[in-house]
């Protein structure tokens, strides 16, 4: 059984692989690329599902293997558990749901972006973004990570420039790659303290530093996952990266290259406890910085792809918060910070597909386009509604399960600054709430403007998409929710 997760796990990392490899060397050959890059993704998609139950049914918590070694180091080193497992599925599953919204959305006939070329160069590049973020996923090895670290900044860079004869697609896409690389550096000097302090390469090295160089490196980790994850003082790259097609911009911001950084540090802080008191008022203060800048610049936002950029802001800031209580020690916050990982995906994928969807339709991206939806689409409609709302956590919509978590594990790590930070997070979630509704309220009802009345048919595809995540946003949580007792720190 043993051999079986770990040969399906390397297959839904090859499998999209061998996509890229194909598609891209038919470029300018005239097949149905979108197709087959469908077909990959759903393969992946099996791959990671079957994987599912056959781990849980398997007797350990987890697995760790080494499919290439050199000297005894594990170059690609392996971590299969709850987590690992269940998280490939969730960029396999928001990866295929993309791919299908891109079937219809990536054609000439879109408003917003008249494309009718590209094709091999963006599915192509997709199906190896999607691989390279479950290789961070499965990672245990600090080499494995920062090779794929850095495959997702490179395929990042290369897909934010897709409209390179813009040069402000141009700039974004080398703005993304810098900033990002930047934090690269400090990966590998973290990874190079470990080494040269314990001789070993994996994460669970972190326990044989002492606690001074310990919490070196996992600050040196820290920078790395802020620059990723677009936090301050690196969160630029990210507004600017919204010149991408919308199928980019939704698997940046749900399911790959923002959330690296937060899962990174997920795995850092698993490994990593006991550590000072300072660590947590470091990681902990940066979020809330971050998540009050963030509130700040919904204020001035009429692109409604920007807005939601300093939405995801601001949500991952969430999840670092969570990081920052589980650095104390409370193990809610772990596990508040992978939920909120896990249901914010969807919701933000959602929100991002309907953005999406409303700029093919119209050909505008401003949300003072947008009165009166309601009278054209009724699944847009509902779809603005329930990730609007569940991003800002009204209940019983997904992320209202994991903000209440983190709250939780805020007033349950026994110190006086996690409850301040906590009481500052709730007041950002109700005046983002507010934002949400006003827009919510002006785009979804009131008269139709001339943009909504000469909207254009939405493909099938596209509502298709949408529709499945309306459901995830609703029964995400509930799907989670029994891997989370299994979510621990790992001390030896």
């Amino acid at each position: 059984m043993r051999e079986a997760i770990q040969a399906l796990s390397l297959l839904t990392i090859i499998i999209p692989i061998l996509g890229w490899v194909i598609i891209s060397s038919w470029y300018r050959k005239g097949v149905k690329l979108a197709s087959y890059a469908l077909a990959f993704s759903i393969a992946t998609l099996l791959t990671s599902s079957i994987n599912i139950p056959i781990f849980f049914l398997n007797s350990s918590p987890r697995i760790i293997f080494s499919p290439l070694s050199f000297r005894g180091i594990g170059i690609f080193s392996f971590i299969l558990d709850g987590v690992s497992i269940t998280i490939s599925f969730l960029v396999a599953f928001i990866g295929f749901l993309i791919l299908l919204f891109s079937q219809g959305y990536m054609t000439p006939r879109n408003r917003e972006h008249r494309i009718d070329r590209g094709f091999s160069w963006f599915y192509g590049l997709m199906l190896l973004f999607m691989a390279s973020m479950i290789g961070v996923i499965y990672s245990y090895s600090l080499i494995s990570m920062t090779i794929f670290y850095e495959l997702t900044s490179i395929c990042s860079w290369a897909l934010i420039g897709f409209f390179h004869e813009d040069p402000k697609s141009r700039y974004a896409s080398k703005k993304a790659l810098y900033i990002t690389h930047l934090g690269w550096f400090f990966l590998i000097a973290a990874s190079a303290l470990i080494y040269s302090s314990t001789g070993k390469i994996t994460l669970d090295a972190l326990q044989e530093l002492n606690p001074a160089l310990r919490g070196i490196a996992v600050i040196l980790i820290a920078i790395a996952c802020w620059s990723k994850s677009a936090q301050v003082p690196f969160f630029t790259w990210l507004p600017d990266a919204m010149v991408a097609p919308t199928p980019v911009s939704a698997y940046l911001h749900a399911a790959a290259m923002v959330k690296v950084g937060a899962y990174l540090l997920f795995r850092t802080i698993q490994y990593s406890i006991p550590l000072d008191f300072n660590i947590s008022f470091i990681i902990g203060l940066m979020a809330i910085i971050t998540m009050i800048y963030g509130l700040l610049m919904y204020v001035p936002q009429l692109d409604m792809k920007r807005l939601l950029a300093y939405s995801t802001i601001t949500q991952i800031s969430y999840m670092f918060l969570a990081l920052s209580f589980a650095s104390l020690g409370e193990v809610n916050g772990l596990r508040a910070s992978i939920f909120h990982l896990w249901n914010h995906a969807y919701a933000k994928a959602l929100f991002f597909l309907i953005a999406g969807a409303l700029a093919y339709s119209t050909g505008s991206r401003f949300m003072s386009d947008y009165s009166g939806i309601i009278s054209r689409s009724k699944t847009i409609s509902l779809g603005f509604a329930v990730a609007a709302f569940s991003i800002v956590g009204v209940p019983p919509l997904n992320c209202f399960y994991s903000k209440f978590l983190i709250f939780l594990s805020g007033f349950s790590a026994g110190n006086i600054f996690a409850g301040i930070l906590t009481l500052i997070a709730i007041g950002e979630s109700v005046c983002s709430f507010i934002v949400f509704l006003y827009w919510f309220t002006r785009c979804v009802y009131g008269d139709p403007s001339d943009m909504v009345e000469k909207a254009q048919e939405i493909p099938k595809s596209i509502l298709s998409s949408l529709m499945i995540l309306i459901a995830m946003c609703m029964v995400s949580a509930y799907l989670f929710y029994p891997i989370l007792g299994g979510v621990n720190f790992w001390r030896g």
